[in-house]
């Protein structure tokens, strides 16, 4: 039942202040590294628990699903009930359910360890943009939005490290270990440093556009991540036509609880800002390239050429650190030069630097370089690091505090579903592309490596002309 009220805001006490941000970026930090590591694991985990290929993919898959269908109800319930309590409790979920993985008997149990995780991320992580919104302003805001960004990007290139060196010695529970020791330091910080936010006022959810919502996800996830495996039988065909029916449905629900003075589960005022509506579909782009990259340069490093999972990632290393140290520096530059600048910048840098590094990888085929590869990727960490960061801040800048939590769960809930489509379409080409070839597999895989980045390169071009939509701030 939604029941009417007119939401306020309460009054921070106190800002967020660097170890505040710090604790409050780590639950962001563990959600990506979490999904990084455990994909580098996925081979030793399938030898060691007997899983099928299906098996495998389930756990990286159920945790996206878990992650990414609550997330806007996460988000919702941490401007209702307090951002402080949702984050400590996804992160005391996220701690024990990575300790169930870690100690799990069988794959079954691993699997269904790994759904809740996603869950308890998605109670979490929504309350890390949110809190930065409503506990910030002018250039405190832009550091931490910058330093929000570098988390996001860098994480993944730090998690695939991280499952390589743990990996190299003591095999895949340690991967989850580790998320339970980092968990618990986490959630000791969180509770002396995060502030207390939220947007009392509305003790009520939409429970009708939530399951809407929740099954237009599922509708869309399931199908991507597991129809390729499966050999895209006839529901998985079915579910993804009732994708548009289902999201119809829960927008017209949106449209009427707003116009009858109720709350939604996502605000329609939020798609009325052009910085947020251009924005999103900014992310989309970002985010869909990016996780097919992510996705291709792995299997074509390890499975086309044969790399160690740790090889594999110190490649990625020089990439991760230079976008970091260029992520925190755009957080000092977007006062200065706006965020609509820095984005229409960063979307050419990467664009050159993709197509330069295409052109590198086409040519030395199954040859490629290590050393090449990695100096490249530098470059193009750059033009990336200055799209992820000031595209976050040109969205939230004109967002109200009292729909942070919402706010914070569509875009989140936009870049998760963005990243399954781009390893979902990466995955299906892939397949098609090395089982009608007759060139070596290695060649098969640096090829579509190569056309990945090309691809990548032309949403680059798109992503920086839709940035000259934005405002001029």
């Amino acid at each position: 039942m939604t029941t009417t009220s007119t939401p306020t805001t309460r009054s921070r006490p106190r800002t967020l202040g660097l170890p505040g941000l710090l604790a409050t970026l780590s639950a962001l930090l563990l959600s990506v590294v979490s999904f990084a590591a455990a994909g580098i694991a996925v081979p030793d985990i399938g030898a060691s628990l007997h899983a099928s290929p299906a098996e495998q993919s389930l756990v990286v898959s159920v945790y996206s699903l878990g992650f990414a269908v609550p997330m806007v109800l996460g988000g919702r319930l941490g401007d209702l009930y307090g951002r402080r309590r949702l984050f400590l409790l996804g992160m005391a979920g996220f701690t024990l359910f990575s300790l169930m993985a870690a100690l799990s008997p069988t794959v079954i149990v691993l699997i269904a360890a790994r759904a809740l995780t996603g869950v308890s991320a998605a109670a979490m992580v929504p309350q890390v943009l949110a809190t930065i919104t409503a506990s910030t302003q002018g250039r405190e805001r832009a550091r931490a939005v910058a330093l929000f960004g570098a988390t996001a990007g860098g994480a993944t290139a730090i998690g695939q490290i991280l499952g390589g060196v743990l990996l190299f010695g003591s095999g895949w529970r340690m991967v989850f270990a580790v998320s339970v020791v980092m968990g618990v330091l986490a959630f000791l910080a969180a509770l002396r440093w995060v502030p207390a936010t939220s947007s009392p006022g509305h003790h009520s959810l939409d429970l009708i556009g939530t399951v809407l919502l929740g099954s237009a996800l599922v509708s869309l996830l399931v199908p991507l991540s597991q129809g390729a495996a499966l050999g895209w039988p006839a529901w998985c065909w079915a579910l993804l036509a009732a994708v548009p029916v289902l999201f119809a449905a829960f927008w017209r629900r949106q449209l009427r609880l707003h116009r009858g003075d109720r709350l939604p589960l996502v605000p329609p005022p939020l798609f009325r800002l052009g910085s947020y509506r251009v924005g999103l579909v900014m992310a989309l782009m970002l985010q869909s390239a990016f996780g097919a990259f992510t996705f291709l340069y792995a299997v074509t490093t390890q499975t086309g050429l044969g790399w160690t999972p740790m090889h594999a990632a110190l490649v990625l290393l020089p990439y991760a650190l230079c976008f970091f140290v260029v992520s925190v520096w755009s957080g000092k530059l977007a006062p200065r030069f706006g965020f609509r600048r820095l984005l229409i910048i960063g979307g050419v840098i990467q664009a050159a630097l993709l197509a330069v590094t295409a052109a590198s990888v086409f040519l030395q085929g199954t040859g490629l370089n290590s050393w090449t590869l990695a100096a490249s990727l530098v470059g193009v960490g750059i033009g990336q690091a200055f799209m992820f960061g000031p595209l976050v801040g040109a969205m939230i800048a004109d967002v109200p505090p009292a729909s942070a939590g919402a706010a914070s769960g569509a875009l989140q809930t936009t870049q998760q579903a963005a990243m399954g489509l781009g390893v979902a379409v990466a995955g299906g080409l892939l397949a098609a592309a090395t089982a009608g070839s007759a060139a070596p597999a290695g060649a098969t895989y640096t090829t579509a490596l190569a056309v990945c980045m090309i691809v990548q390169a032309a949403f680059a071009v798109a992503f920086a002309l839709c940035a000259l939509a934005l405002p001029r701030r």
